[in-house]
């Protein structure tokens, strides 16, 4: 079952999926890149803080908060409180994409009488010309936004209204003492209306946290005051949105984030020189393009020598898991369309239970729509259904139409025979992610078919052109000699079975594949910085990166 609100705790802890897994991801990816580009536009502001915290701020706004923007002043709305508001950028380009304001208004950031300033100004419906809708904090100063919070917190409860307040705090400000302060009055009054967020990226204007003024055990801090604490990875979806949705029983909560600032750019990445400086407008493009690079490594659980048992197939995804897969990839057979049979929903169910990484579910099965429901209810993010096994355009949009209902996010596979039917030209808005199978389905271990790589090269533009902004996803024969050419190709989900289960060391050999990728993504940014009379800009400003992947010229 999926969530688009908080819910009741015992509800919530056996949530795992996430509404529409891959269409949140991608809009992640296109808040990272609004913010850049507004940066980049006003030639100041702070890509490190506002890629740091993009997870936090989409998974608030785009899943978990009860907030209409178009009435940003209802009383029984859910609160963000941003405290560390110098990640503006990422914050206005969050609010864009729920409709807060066109999203080309974020090229006048930091502009004269721009509504976007370096810091978000309250949302006045006295100045709701000036002001942006569903900002409920003038951030500025460090250290007050918990203290605001608490207000709220106080008077809904006396209002006796059990809306939630969200406090996004930076770890650099919680050398404020008025932060303790507010934490032990958030402790006394038993705010259980209060998710206060640290965004734990170790990193404040002048340098890593730790050598400043170490803030560190600060899980045994929060804890000695007294507060629920939680720590995971501030970028994981996965684990983000569930500790999101658990209120707190009887005291305030705090999430601490462990993130990356500036996440998603190599070279902000972890690095304090980019806490506040702006790219440089000309190196855009290849920015874009780089966010455009991310990519998931999905394992096939039903490749290796081990079998598909069920404890064989919990081992897989715990190994899986802990060297670095970004998804599960489940392939179901029926033995029916395809020749042979491997596992059904029964089965999914029962490993549910052991990751919260997301489920890949790829129907390789007769009648998909007769079943969808029982794999839409063993906790499956991704549903794909072949093409070739919808009967008509009518049954693949009662398909789609269920997948989208039950938060799932939908995809289509095509076989390598098979070229994309024509209706689904009328889906692209309302598909996730398409599967250009690179292997004939139903059997493991088959080598990849090269003449699907023109299939991928015609198609894959083709769609984008068409408007489809979802993942393509490469599946059949993947391994460290075909997986470039189907990245260059656009797709960026990998399925991958005998090339990791197949291999003695899973750790190697999903290292390799992302250094593989990650070089083959460097070795393109280099050479499209020549192209655009950049280079030798762009190597001083990459030169650690570059080394890195010994690509120095």
């Amino acid at each position: 079952m999926r969530w688009s609100g908080h819910d009741q705790n015992e509800e919530a802890d056996n949530m795992y999926n996430i509404n529409r897994y891959l269409n949140l991801k991608e809009k992640l990816k296109e808040l990272r890149t609004i913010a850049l580009t507004g940066i980049a536009e006003a030639g100041s502001g702070h890509p490190g803080a506002s890629f740091s915290a993009a997870e936090i701020m989409g998974c608030l706004y785009f899943q978990i908060m009860n907030n209409d923007i178009k009435n940003p002043s209802n009383p029984n709305r859910d609160y963000f409180i941003n405290s560390k508001a110098h990640s503006a950028p990422g914050y206005y380009a969050t609010l864009s994409l729920v409709g807060s304001f066109p999203k080309e208004e974020i090229k006048t950031l930091r502009k004269l009488n721009s509504r976007l300033q370096g810091h978000p100004v309250r949302f006045s419906e006295m100045q709701k010309h000036h002001s942006v809708p569903g900002i409920e904090y003038s951030g500025g100063s460090e250290g007050i936004g918990l203290s605001v919070s608490i207000g709220i917190c106080l008077a809904n409860k006396l209002d006796k209204r059990d809306n939630m307040v969200y406090c996004l705090l930076g770890d650099g400000e919680t050398n404020e003492g008025q932060i303790w302060e507010a934490s032990m009055a958030a402790a006394k009054f038993k705010l259980n209306n209060l998710i206060a967020i640290l965004d734990r990226n170790k990193i404040q204007q002048d340098g890593f946290t730790e050598e400043i003024m170490p803030i560190d055990p600060i899980k045994e801090k929060w804890l000695s005051f007294n507060w629920e604490v939680v720590e995971i990875n501030g970028h994981k979806i996965e684990q983000l949105i569930p500790e999101l949705l658990k209120k707190p029983v009887d005291r305030p909560k705090i999430i601490i984030a462990n993130t990356v600032k500036g996440n998603g750019i190599k070279h902000m990445a972890n690095n304090p020189q980019w806490h506040g400086k702006a790219p440089s407008k000309k190196h855009l493009p290849l920015l874009i393009r780089e966010l455009e690079g991310e990519y998931m490594i999905s394992p096939s659980i039903i490749a290796g020598t081990d079998g598909i048992g069920e404890e064989s197939l919990k081992q897989k995804i715990a190994t899986a898991e802990r060297y670095g897969a970004d998804m599960i990839h489940l392939d179901v057979m029926d033995g029916k369309f395809v020749p042979n049979s491997t596992f059904f929903f029964d089965t999914i169910k029962k490993l549910r239970d052991g990751t919260r990484l997301p489920f890949d579910t790829h129907l390789m099965i007769q009648n998909p729509a007769k079943v969808l429901e029982q794999y839409i209810d063993a906790g499956c993010d991704v549903i794909s259904v072949h093409a070739e096994a919808c009967s008509n355009e009518q049954e693949f949009e009662k398909i789609n139409t269920k997948l989208i209902s039950s938060g799932v996010s939908p995809g289509l596979a095509v076989n390598p025979g098979t070229e994309l039917p024509e209706w689904v030209f009328s889906y692209l808005d309302n598909l996730d992610v398409i599967i250009i199978m690179s292997v004939n389905p139903g059997f493991a271990g088959q080598k990849f078919i090269p003449e699907v790589l023109p299939k991928m090269k015609r198609a894959i533009p083709l769609l984008r052109e068409r408007g489809f902004k979802g993942y393509f996803e490469a599946d059949g024969g993947i391994d460290l000699s075909t997986i470039k050419q189907c990245f260059d190709a656009g797709c960026r989900i990998f399925v991958m079975g005998n090339a990791i289960f197949g291999n003695s060391d899973v750790e190697k050999r999903i290292r390799d594949t992302k250094f593989l990728l990650d070089s083959y993504l460097e070795k393109s940014l280099l050479d499209e910085s020549q192209s655009l009379n950049l280079e030798e800009d762009w190597i001083k400003g990459r030169r650690n990166i570059i080394e890195q992947f010994n690509l120095a010229r």
